[in-house]
């Protein structure tokens, strides 16, 4: 194998899953402590650490309440604007001028992608050695500030968070209806089953086996079989009543479609009944604060009771929280932290641990933040940091996690929000 970062050249290019794989064999190889070992394991190994063309491609923009990647073209643009600028060789090699710690750092694009700049410096980040090969002395144990813990600031916050909340949901039939039959009516076309026939010819020739195309052919399949039991399937995976359910078929016009390929109409309606109705719960979900009699009514402190073993690389050292270090996931949560921690406003702040859950109908949310913050008086906030102002208007997964939890802290009555930098505070 063969590595390269700069020096040594690629004859193929890897997917990052790949790099961080082969450089964890890598670090078992080789002493973490010495580059000339490390250089002579890297000598037989091939990860490509070059962000190519298309590495930003997959980086999104809300479009119509819905996730849009930038595609390829746009990924070039930003690709050749970065080289441009220094950041990158003309063959994708990151350059030294790339350090995102660096005060008043800022990659300086276009205008048209400057509200992807965090995205793009996490994209880049991501093709850093340093992030795939993890050195003993770049790990270190986060100290918990005892008397940080032991303070009234972070008592008071503590106790205005700690409740544990129980949801229930309610929506209206006929909205679901609505909804319901107006995306099962906008769901893509369902095709026939199509089977592709080749025939070929074996040859066989001195130099072995191969074989030629002669003829191919298509042939469209119409289903002859008994028909499945539509309603019981939708029944069984979305728990309305089959009269709901005829309803929405009926008012959809797209019960032909059953017919032409049974199996594939009832996956997909189901999916898309099933979204609909996370959307409508997500949307009149009511959270209530569980009674002290509930033997898990609230979070205990050991969540904060053990330190762990982080990489300093991707952690931030601050003053104004519990641990000695912020271990960050993405650039936006970086700066975040950098400005919090040089704000004499900002008491104190810390990332919430991740067994800090709360229950939604779509999956557990951990939350980012939790801020004390003092000006004229004192406030206890719940803050969510995203790349993009207009996250809450996606209607994904992630982004509806982020709503149960709007409901749940105001059962708390803690202010909560999300934002894109420390301004939101």
């Amino acid at each position: 194998m063969q590595i390269h970062d700069g020096g040594l050249a690629a004859s193929m290019r890897l997917t990052p899953y790949h790099a961080k794989y082969f450089a964890f064999e890598l670090t078992k190889r080789s002493s973490s402590e010495s580059v000339d070992k490390l250089a002579s394991a890297l000598s037989d190994a091939q990860v490509d650490l070059n962000p190519p063309i298309q590495a930003f491609a997959k980086i999104v923009t809300v479009v119509d309440e819905q996730e849009k990647p930038l595609g390829r073209d746009e990924s070039k643009t930003v690709w050749g604007a970065l080289v441009t600028r220094g950041f990158l060789a003309a063959d994708g090699r990151l350059q030294p001028s790339f350090d995102p710690a660096r005060p008043g750092f800022t990659l300086q694009l276009p205008e048209a992608y400057q509200q992807h700049e965090a995205a793009v410096i996490d994209v880049l980040a991501s093709y850093q050695i340093e992030r795939h090969i993890r050195r003993e002395r770049d790990e270190r144990r986060n100290v918990l500030r005892k008397e940080v813990v032991a303070s009234p600031d972070f008592q008071e916050l503590w106790n205005r968070i700690k409740p544990r909340t129980t949801y229930r949901v309610e929506f209206d039939t006929e909205e679901l209806v609505r909804r319901a039959v107006s995306a099962v009516r906008a769901m893509p076309k369902i095709e026939q089953v199509e089977v592709h026939f080749t025939t070929a010819e074996l040859l066989v020739t001195r130099g072995g086996v191969k074989g030629e195309a002669r003829a191919v052919s298509t042939e469209r399949l119409v289903y002859r079989g008994p028909l499945p039991d539509l309603l019981a399937y939708l029944q069984g995976q979305t728990e309305l009543t089959r009269s709901t359910l005829v309803r929405i078929l009926k008012g959809s016009g797209r019960l032909p479609d059953f017919f032409l390929n049974p199996q594939r109409f009832m996956d997909a309606v189901a999916a898309t009944l099933k979204a609909e109705l996370h959307r409508l719960i997500v949307d009149g979900i009511k959270y209530e604060r569980l009674s002290s009699g509930d033997p898990d009514f609230e979070w205990q402190m050991k969540l904060f009771e053990q330190e762990e073993i982080i990489n300093y690389l991707t952690a931030i050292k601050v003053r104004r929280s519990v641990y000695e270090y912020v271990v960050y996931d993405s650039e936006v949560e970086r700066e975040f932290a950098k400005r919090l921690n040089e704000r004499e406003d900002i008491r104190l702040f810390l990332k919430l641990p991740g067994g800090f859950e709360i229950d939604t109908p779509v999956g557990k949310y951990n939350p980012d933040w939790a801020i004390v913050k003092h000006e004229d008086e004192t406030l206890y906030l719940v803050r969510e940091t995203k790349s993009t102002k207009d996250f809450l208007k996606l209607r994904t997964t992630e982004a509806d996690k982020v709503r149960c939890g709007e409901q749940h802290f105001k059962a708390l009555d803690i202010p909560f929000a999300v934002v894109v930098d420390d301004t939101g505070v």
